[in-house]
């Protein structure tokens, strides 16, 4: 079963999408934190496959808790969802080499979200079925 973390500080937006991700997507586990150091810690606790985050959040920001989670786990998706403020962090940091997987703007298009955490979903059910590295997958040979 994949994972979602929901990582916003503002407390009414965390509510809506937690309630909105539950009926959307019920048959995925949802962990949310109020900021990023909680969001790193719940991550080492929990390990989830795909994070929706803001991007300035108190604590700890959206950009230092991915370059956090990614120093844990490369592989995880990440998908950033912020007001204009934070738009100039996003473009700043991508700039600087920093990797961007999905972006989407508040006011939140729940269908442009929906899109997102699909094709997330998509990559993580990709590389849950691929063999693991330096597993060596041998051919079927039927006995004779």
């Amino acid at each position: 079963m994949a994972t979602i973390m929901l990582v916003e500080d503002d407390r009414d937006t965390l509510d809506i999408l937690s309630v909105v991700l539950r009926r959307k997507y019920g048959d995925l586990q949802l962990y949310t934190a109020e900021n990023g150091r909680q969001g790193v810690d719940l991550f080492k606790e929990r390990n989830a496959d795909i994070v929706i985050t803001d991007v300035n959040m108190p604590e700890m920001g959206g950009v230092a808790m991915v370059q956090a989670i990614r120093g844990i786990r490369p592989q995880v998706q990440f998908i950033f969802i912020t007001a204009d403020a934070g738009r100039a962090t996003l473009e700043h940091s991508v700039g600087a080499g920093f990797q961007l997987d999905h972006y989407i703007e508040k006011p939140v298009d729940y269908r442009d979200l929906f899109s997102a955490i699909d094709q997330s979903l998509a990559k993580v059910l990709a590389m849950q079925s691929a063999p693991a590295a330096g597993t060596e997958v041998k051919p079927h040979r039927p006995a004779l």
